[in-house]
């Protein structure tokens, strides 16, 4: 399939993820900080704490993911809906342990929705021709 000229609704789903993305990147970066999870609300800091290695690393797994995909979009390479995938699936995960231990949170439905709405059009970009 030749390549082809993409919807500009491309270009700002694909960019409005990788800026979705990278703040996901510096809140892990922070959480992950000790002098920065010491200024945080007592109780984002016992769930920073209590957070188990699976879920970290989900968490670096969705958002790092994320990043890598939507940048790989604004490539037009079709390796991004499986960045994508992998990025969803880290999300999930961390999803099921902060539902575990708080209930369904709305952070936890908002990061869910966009992250399989990106893999969505993703997907819909690449059937269009879009992604090389």
């Amino acid at each position: 399939m030749t390549q082809r000229k993409p919807h500009i609704t491309f270009w700002i789903a694909a960019g409005l993820g990788l800026v979705w993305y990278l703040a996901g990147c510096m809140n892990y970066i922070a959480q992950t900080n000790p002098a920065s999870v010491a200024q945080m609300h007592e109780s984002y800091q016992l769930i920073i704490k209590a957070r188990p290695a699976w879920a970290t690393a989900g968490f670096a797994i969705g958002v790092f993911g994320g990043a890598v995909g939507c940048i790989l979009m604004l490539l037009r390479r079709k390796v991004a809906v499986a960045v994508l995938v992998l990025s969803l699936m880290g999300i999930l995960l961390t999803g099921v342990f902060i539902t575990l231990l708080v209930g369904l949170a709305p952070p936890v439905v908002l990061s869910t929705l966009i992250a399989a709405a990106l893999l969505w059009y993703a997907t819909i970009a690449r059937r269009s021709g879009w992604l090389a």
